[in-house]
């Protein structure tokens, strides 16, 4: 996604989550600064340009309030390594992790689309990717080349809908050091349970440090509503807040402001698509952070065995955030894996 300052961000803002017009909503009901709107601008400008997406989105996450996952309990679990900081020690492997996968055939790795397209919009070259396998540990397990890189033909970077991509290893697996297996996908037509599911992957940390073993953690799926209601009230506390700086710094009437702000308002769409699903807890002390994009989100069927429902995609911030993720209110987004199960079945059975 490309570098944008405060007037893409603001374009953004315009994309997101619903929130209703309450009566008599005004700016000032939505927003204090605590510093002068000048130094608003700023702080946003500087803080914001560098970050992808709009609201600071999270492309990738890392399991925040999780736990380490034992050897083998997730052998269809694998970490993407950029080759070129690859040099044969265990702190390059370390280093080189960018995203989270899972195998779903010995030759087929399922992931997001935004892990593997540049900022130009085109796919990774395979031959900057690999693909480890094995363990829960990214010092171990073993290393393989990929032949192909697939994402979604209709990848959107900018709402990051379709967030969704193969690889194709270059020779199916047929021995391994560790622990190797696919896990099932959640099948065309089904309908997801809200119910509880496991997220897991090598993301960031509550202390914003990385880890070296796989860690998991237990979050709930819930209603999209939930989702687009959190992001609602974040992108008009938001919006607000860069109404009151700009107004304030070009002296635009305040009247003016409190009309701009209500039509905004009320002409906010949902910000998830159906192609996305929504999970965590209230409190956001378990979820999904930056690192973990790609990764599974599992389900326990009634036969005991585990299916994958979603891939992790996104999840936003408000603009002041000291923390990435842990936000009340504001879960992780998913994509909804059994909206693509015909997609992934014309590569992986041809």
């Amino acid at each position: 996604m490309t570098k944008r300052g405060w007037t893409g961000a603001l374009m953004a803002l315009l994309l997101v989550a619903p929130a209703a017009a309450q009566e008599g909503a005004a700016l000032d009901n939505v927003v204090r600064p605590g510093r002068s709107a000048e130094i608003e601008v700023r702080n946003y400008i500087i803080e914001k340009k560098s970050e992808p997406g709009s609201l600071a989105q999270v492309g990738g996450t890392r399991v925040f309030g999780g736990r380490p996952a034992e050897e083998g309990a997730w052998p269809a679990q694998v970490s993407l390594h950029a080759t070129d900081k690859l040099d044969g020690t265990e702190e390059g492997i370390f280093q080189s992790q960018f995203c989270g996968g899972t195998l779903i055939a010995r030759q087929w790795v399922l992931t997001a689309a935004h892990c593997v397209v540049s900022d130009d919009g085109t796919a990774s070259d395979p031959a900057s990717v690999r693909v480890r396998t094995g363990s829960v540990h990214l010092g171990k397990g073993d290393l393989r080349e990929v032949a192909r890189v697939i994402p979604h033909e209709k990848f959107d970077a900018l709402t990051i809908d379709n967030d969704i991509a193969l690889l194709q290893l270059a020779e199916p697996i047929t021995e391994s050091s560790g622990p190797v297996g696919a896990i099932p996908v959640e099948r065309k037509g089904s309908q997801t349970p809200l119910t509880s599911a496991v997220v897991a992957g090598w993301g960031m940390l509550e202390d914003g440090t990385f880890p070296k073993e796989l860690m998991e953690t237990d979050i709930d799926i819930v209603p999209n509503a939930t989702c687009n209601q959190g992001i609602g009230e974040l992108a008009k506390r938001d919006l607000g807040r860069i109404l009151m700086s700009i107004g304030t710094v070009n002296q635009i009437p305040m009247d003016k402001l409190e009309e701009a702000f209500i039509t905004l308002v009320e002409n906010m769409g949902d910000r998830l698509t159906p192609n996305m699903l929504c999970a965590g807890v209230p409190g956001g002390e378990r979820t999904s952070c930056s690192g973990d994009s790609g990764g599974p989100l599992m389900v326990k069927q009634d036969n005991g065995k585990w299916l994958q429902v979603g891939i992790v995609s996104w999840g936003q911030e408000p603009s002041n955030a000291e923390s990435r993720c842990a936000h009340k209110d504001l879960y992780s987004v998913y994509t909804r894996v059994s909206n693509y199960f015909d997609w992934i079945a014309g590569y992986v059975q041809n």
